[in-house]
């Protein structure tokens, strides 16, 4: 039988107290009996960017770089905003949609960052695979998909600012503007 041996980042928590439960249940309770208290914020952003494992944590990295740690809310879909603007897509774009509104009802953000990133799977799936092998025409679609998003957004939500860009395979993010 072997013995663990507890270090500063071993993650184990320690057994619970009676008095550790009681504050677990007197804080699950308040959340419970108030529960605006939970949902309610007043946070700067959204962010939409892609499902691909490979951006996750350039993803988060570049949000923290520019001041938005834990101030956004965040919506991953294929493509990020070439899934939401992409005919191809159709079927999952009321999803983005509602899930926005809620998001400025009950977070009160001021804007939306929309991220798409080079090699993307979905985006050869929307445009066909000349975007994986032309790189000027990979941008311009990336580009076009952005503008598209940008105007969508200022048609449903007009009070909210968006931010695009296109992130390389480095996490480096090209801004595209309108």
């Amino acid at each position: 039988m072997t013995h663990h041996v507890h270090h500063a980042g071993c993650c184990c928590r320690p057994a619970l107290s009676r008095r550790g439960v009681l504050g677990l249940g007197l804080a699950g309770g308040a959340m419970m009996a108030f529960p605006a208290l939970a949902a309610y914020g007043d946070y700067e952003a959204m962010m939409l960017n892609c499902i691909d494992p490979r951006f996750t944590t350039s993803s988060w990295v570049y949000m923290a770089e520019n001041g938005m740690k834990d101030r956004y809310s965040q919506f991953a879909i294929a493509g990020g905003p070439i899934g939401v603007v992409s005919p191809k897509f159709a079927d999952w774009q009321k999803t983005f949609w509602d899930n926005l509104a809620i998001t400025v009802q009950l977070h009160s953000i001021r804007r939306v960052i929309g991220l798409t990133h080079r090699d993307c799977g979905a985006a050869a799936v929307a445009y066909g695979d000349r975007v994986k092998t032309d790189r000027a025409f990979e941008t311009e679609k990336h580009t076009e998909a952005l503008r598209a998003f940008r105007a969508a957004v200022g048609q449903r939500q007009p009070k909210l600012g968006v931010d695009t860009g296109i992130m390389a395979l480095d996490g480096k993010v090209e801004i595209v503007t309108s």
